[in-house]
């Protein structure tokens, strides 16, 4: 179960990125960036620990 659920954490944040780069036209690269801030945001107030202890390694 928790092969799955990083699995479908993993892959929903991948659509997200993909629908970005179709619908925006933004580089790969900016994507990048965009995660890692985003990231570090959620980090920030709290909200990514839980996500990453749900998700495992899918985060």
């Amino acid at each position: 179960m928790i092969f799955l659920k990083a699995f479908i954490i993993g892959g929903l944040i991948c659509v997200a990125g993909q629908l970005l780069i179709d619908l925006t036209g933004m580089t790969p690269a900016r994507i990048l960036v965009l995660f890692v801030v985003l990231g570090v945001f959620l980090g920030a107030v709290g909200v990514y620990e839980p996500l990453a202890e749900f998700a495992g390694a899918g985060a």
